[in-house]
């Protein structure tokens, strides 16, 4: 879990980042934590005639919270497309410069620790005045350390590098595999951590790292038949049977 200092940090940086009084240089990720670099100016922290407009940012913290924009479009009754136009304009705004499916973790984060605080922490949240010119890196654990525990091996592989805003392609040349092969590996991942892509995926992360909720439940592995009886005739696979050894049954038996 982010620590307390980690999560109030996180919802300042998203106070700053809609006010504009700082911008994102970059973002990085490493085995263990998630980091950002922002700079902050003195001309930045007044709120211009050409800052975000209140209804952009509650479409973006909406799209942030939720990881579903088709969700987000029916509720404020505006296309997917016409949610990415916005998305993408806020990003914009604050220095960033990749698409959407591309965004940091780091910034749903904060998103999440913004939207997670109460109206009196929030007040008290604002940072002391900065120098003519600064640059701050925020770090927080990263929230994903324990997708392996509730993904098979290739399955957390690929989404390690997903959640890093790899494309299917990148991972694929990465993993010297096919986009296809990676494409279903994600996908069966996904099934498991019961989220329909990598946006839900973030607010999953970010949820395990504010609050810790309930995990998802462990899929049991496939029914693999033994090589030793994958041969075998029905006469002998019988006989086996007859023999005190127990077989699982098939899923489609119960039925």
């Amino acid at each position: 879990m982010f620590a307390s200092t980690e999560r109030e940090r996180l919802a300042t940086l998203w106070d700053d980042l809609i006010a504009g009084s700082c911008k994102v240089e970059s973002w990085a990720y490493a085995e263990a934590e998630w980091s950002m670099v922002v700079s902050r100016r003195p001309k930045l922290g007044t709120r211009s005639s050409n800052g975000l407009r209140p209804r952009d940012v509650e479409i973006l913290e909406r799209a942030l919270l939720s990881g579903v924009r088709k969700h987000v479009a029916m509720e404020v009754g505006l296309s997917c497309s016409s949610i990415a136009v916005i998305m993408q304009s806020c990003f914009q705004y604050m220095g960033l410069s990749c698409l959407p499916s591309r965004i940091p973790g780091l910034l749903v984060a904060a998103a999440h620790a913004r939207h997670s605080q109460t109206t009196k922490s929030r007040l008290g949240s604002s940072p002391p005045p900065a120098p003519a010119f600064s640059q701050e890196t925020i770090r927080v654990a990263r929230p994903d350390a324990d997708l392996y525990a509730w993904l098979a091996p290739a399955e957390h592989a690929v989404i390690h590098l997903l959640i890093e805003g790899m494309t299917y392609a990148e991972i694929a040349e990465a993993r010297r595999t096919s986009v296809r092969t990676v494409a279903n590996q994600v996908a069966s991942g996904f099934r498991r951590l019961d989220v329909s892509g990598r946006a839900e995926l973030l607010c999953l992360l970010a949820r395990w790292g504010l609050k810790q909720p309930e995990r998802p439940s462990r899929r049991p592995p496939s029914i693999v038949v033994p090589p030793a009886r994958r041969g075998g005739s029905r006469g002998a696979r019988h006989a086996e049977s007859g023999n005190g050894v127990q077989h699982c049954p098939s899923p489609l038996s119960a039925s």
